[in-house]
């Protein structure tokens, strides 16, 4: 492998014209993070005075020879940053009054930017952007032209990035022109950054993953795409560059695209590994003898292109579900996952990608389903996320390639069933004594309570409520979480602490409209018939369960309602202690209701 690398100044850089292939990815540098730490790091080397200026590494380019240009294989980022910064410098000094001297400057400025080819009578960039998304627009920029066209993201990025390097150094030029020239000086003589010349794709790719692998930027997602490439035939570079172009689409879409090593971690742990993988272990994996045997990249890149091209749609899907939070979605299971372990959750994605690349939405929602009850449960009894994703990392090796109903309750039955049925006890004893702060934030509270509301309202033949509809109600303490005057009835509570241990359970909260609630705030004179008062109100409300707990409540004779309420033993002429653990039961029954596991109670399963 023939390589050469040398130190170049920007001034130096005028003897080359680089390309950026098509394939490579477009231009990412956000103005307030990579550009605003480009500049930074300059300045923080830059000193007016030249006899003590010291030269800067900036880092290194790697490039491979072709048709008397260079295409960039690495460093794009940088090297696009670099002539943006040369067009602001430019577009800062002409409107200038400038002598001999800094117009000697200028030309050389221009002379980096584009040279003019009296042979082809033709301007020859100094860098051309050839992927899809530049637009032409660096091109017209160099050439101080109106930029007219569609403005990609790509072309949003480097007008911003244009717009702050300018803002940057013109506060060099407010301080005088000779400031301006001392830092444009500095910026083309002691700017310095190492240049590989590569004799071959193959041979640049393989440098660039060296590079990467020793710590030089790492970026696995990187790494990977370049890894297709100099495992493809040329013939389908321009499809590879596409599929790309479509996971980095879909990852927008989700607004992933900043991370996307979460979506590769979780798509090899899934599809791939046999247990978990840190990000920075994904590459180092794929690449050992064990990951390529899995994946078979090195024989059939553009099929594993493909398949992280399917699997980065679900993952979109699926993340967008996840945090809807709200009615409506394409996969409302999965939006309760989001409900019951938090919307920014994406520890079930690992399942879910596992499932064959066909595999249909009801199958995906089915499986969707048996997490969130997993979720209810695992959280319930307070089991750590880490244990979770171990777990999983597991349960995706059984479920990989299933693509029917029946493969997937089988998994279900061997691996999801047993081990929550082994905690039943663990799970019975905590949710007796659960607090309701323990479903914190409000949305997750207002889902266990509205879920077990939906299961009694289908229990008497009721309409169930959707999740708009139940996010707009309150959180209604029935032993109120302040008493009136702070007299609390002593023959009952021991003391302030044994008070709050009761107001704060789960078996004391109920949801109620807002109106209502208002009303009921006012019967806290627990010396008084408090409960009675609440009880006329709470059956005002639309809500079932909050309905019920008005004693003399029923709906005719013998209908489903009056049948529900007989064999909860939901009736309550009082409120304390008793009744309130009273309801705890009640509501843990609905919980094993709600939360089932191939549609048997998770209690009655046959282990």
């Amino acid at each position: 492998m023939e390589i050469e690398a040398q130190v170049r100044s920007i001034e130096e850089l005028e003897n080359y014209f680089f390309l950026v292939p098509d394939y490579q990815r477009e231009y990412v540098w956000q103005p307030d993070d990579q550009v605003e730490q480009f500049i930074i790091d300059i300045d923080n080397e830059y000193e007016e005075n030249p006899k003590l200026q010291k030269s800067y590494f900036i880092g290194s380019i790697i490039i491979v020879k072709n048709k008397g240009k260079y295409d960039v294989i690495d460093g794009q980022q940088r090297l696009t940053t670099l002539v943006l910064s040369l067009c602001a410098f430019r577009d800062l000094l002409k409107p200038q009054q400038l002598g001999d001297k800094h117009k000697e400057y200028l030309k050389k400025i221009e002379k980096f930017l584009y040279a003019f080819n009296i042979a082809t009578d033709d301007t020859l960039l100094r860098l051309e952007l050839q992927y899809q998304e530049s637009n032409g627009y660096l091109e017209k920029l160099i050439k101080e032209e109106v930029y007219e066209e569609e403005l990609t993201p790509s072309v949003k990025k480097m007008m911003a990035a244009h717009a702050k390097l300018k803002s940057h150094f013109e506060g060099y030029l407010k301080e005088g022109l000779e400031s301006l020239m001392s830092y444009v000086r500095y910026f083309l003589l002691k700017i310095e950054l190492v240049v590989i010349k590569s004799e071959n794709l193959s041979s640049a790719l393989k440098i660039f993953e060296t590079i990467n692998q020793r710590g030089a930027g790492l970026n696995a997602m990187d790494l990977v795409k370049n890894l297709l490439f100099s495992e493809a035939n040329e013939t389908d570079f321009q499809k590879i560059k596409e599929i790309w172009k479509d996971i980095i689409n879909n990852l927008q879409q989700c607004k992933e695209d900043g991370s996307p090593l979460r979506f590769l971690r979780y798509f090899v742990m899934a599809r791939y590994h046999k247990g978990i993988v840190r990000e920075d272990e994904i590459y180092k994996w794929i690449i050992t003898p064990e990951g390529k045997a899995a994946t078979q990249y090195e024989s059939q890149p553009l099929a594993f292109a493909k398949e992280l091209q399917k699997i980065s749609k679900r993952y979109a899907e699926l993340v967008l579900a996840t945090q809807l939070v709200k009615d409506g979605g394409a996969f409302p299971y999965v939006t309760n996952i989001g409900f019951i372990n938090k919307y920014r959750s994406r520890q079930h994605l690992i399942l879910l990608l596992a499932l064959d690349t066909t595999a249909s939405n009801e199958v995906i929602e089915y499986l969707a389903m048996q997490i969130e009850s997993f979720f209810f449960f695992s959280n319930s009894m307070g089991i750590q996320a880490k244990y979770n994703e171990s777990l999983f990392a597991k349960w995706a090796l059984q479920l990989r390639g299933k693509k029917s109903l029946e493969e997937v309750k089988l998994v279900i039955k061997d691996y999801m069933v047993p081990y929550i049925a082994n905690k039943l006890p663990q799970f019975k004893s905590t949710f007796l004594n659960l607090y309701h702060g323990y479903y914190n934030p409000l949305y997750r509270l207002r889902f266990v309570l509205g879920k077990l509301e939906n299961t009694a309202r289908i229990k008497a033949g009721l309409p169930i409520k959707g999740m708009d509809s139940l996010s707009r109600l309150q959180i209604e303490h029935i032993l109120p979480q302040t008493p009136q005057d702070d007299k609390l009835p002593y023959e009952e509570y021991v003391d302030k602490d044994d008070y709050d241990s009761n107001v704060y359970k789960l078996g004391n909260v109920t949801l109620l409209e807002s109106a209502i609630n208002q009303a009921v705030s006012s019967f806290n004179d627990l010396n008084g018939n408090w409960f009675e008062r609440k009880q006329k109100e709470y059956t005002n409300s639309h809500v079932l369960l909050t309905n019920l707990l008005n004693h003399d409540y029923s709906i005719g004779k013998n209908t489903a309602i009056n049948r529900l309420k007989a064999e909860l033993g939901y009736s309550y002429t009082s409120w304390g202690k008793e009744t309130i653990q009273d309801r705890q039961k009640i509501m843990m029954e609905l919980a094993f209701e709600s939360w089932k596991f191939n549609d048997q109670r998770i209690d009655k399963q046959d282990i």
